[in-house]
């Protein structure tokens, strides 16, 4: 028992002198890691300091309920008999609308407004006085409003549907959804916080458009095959079904021409933000001076531990 605690001891000593020796080691060489790391902490704060400022507009939402689709659910098998599907018609469920907004073909459509791609794919750094974005001059010249031509091949560098999709999903577009309350979160972060405010009200604008003009087309279609179905069928009951379905067809046409917030009923409208949402300088010159001084504390114990190394073995 005494054997074992002896060793216990020695065990705990043996550590305190390494920690000891650990601690006497950077202090002699606390000159070098301290100019080691005022140096990268100026290096930190100078890349800190070059970066960018974004700004993120937030909305938030909430779906319009389809008012006909508790008529419709009451008729469910008799459409399934006649092999259409009408539970999907009206407005569209809230993830349909989000799927729609994060789509590449919503982001084709996007594009095609005004300065919206030069914005995405070429925006350098805004300018607060005149609240103008910047446009870098190696890949958009603003001023011919035309994209830059690459060297040796004569053709424009304009960027597709697809590059300018990767951009809106991976760095500006925020969207989620509360599963209690069923509230739409949905934000648009970018250099410009004026730009931000502006893309975000046109693609909650947009995605209204869309979804009443799918709704409009599909709630025409269905009209035109229930009155075709309404004109071969004798039998009351089924015909005062179809005429039930149509009639609620036609409410979905008729709130889709009244309503301008379709499926998308906005509760916090976007804003034009003033502080910006990163970068958080402070943090990137606190972790990386931090950083600095992890990495050459460790170098200068593996110097030392090698130089002690090669002078028990000599060999």
């Amino acid at each position: 028992m005494s054997l074992n605690k002896d060793k216990l001891n020695t065990s705990l000593y043996d550590d305190e002198v390494d920690l000891q020796e650990l601690i006497k080691v950077l202090w002699k060489e606390k000159i070098l890691i301290s100019i080691f790391s005022i140096i990268v902490a100026i290096c930190s704060i100078i890349y800190a300091l070059s970066l960018s400022n974004f700004y993120s507009s937030e909305s938030v939402l909430i779906s319009r309920d389809s008012q006909d689709s508790g008529l419709l659910s009451q008729y469910s098998g008799l459409t399934s008999m006649m092999g259409i599907n009408l539970s999907d018609s009206g407005n569209s469920g809230v993830y349909e609308v989000m799927e729609i907004i994060q789509s590449r073909e919503f982001v084709k459509h996007l594009i095609t407004f005004e300065n919206i791609l030069p914005s995405i794919m070429a925006a350098e750094r805004y300018d607060k006085n005149s609240k103008k974005i910047a446009y870098d001059p190696e890949v958009y010249d603003e001023s011919s409003q035309k994209w830059t031509i690459e060297p040796g091949t004569g053709k424009t560098q304009k960027p597709s549907y697809l590059e300018a999709h990767e951009v809106y999903i991976g760095e500006m577009l925020t969207i989620s959804r509360d599963e209690k309350t069923g509230l739409i979160f949905l934000s648009v972060e970018h250099i410009s916080p004026v730009f931000a405010k502006e893309f975000l009200s046109l693609i909650i604008r947009e995605a209204n458009n869309l979804n009443r003009e799918i709704d409009i087309i599909s709630s025409s279609k269905a009209i035109s095959y229930l009155k075709k179905e309404l004109s071969q069928t004798s039998l009351v009951e089924i015909k005062k079904s179809i005429n039930q379905l149509i009639e609620a067809q036609l409410e979905t046409r008729m709130m889709a021409s009244i309503h301008e917030e379709y499926s998308l009923i906005l509760l916090e409208p976007p804003f034009v933000p003033e502080k910006k949402s990163k970068p958080s300088r402070s943090l990137i010159v606190i972790l990386a001076t931090l950083l600095g001084g992890i990495i050459i504390s460790l170098y200068v114990l593996y110097r030392h531990y090698k130089t002690i190394n090669t002078l028990h073995d000599p060999s």
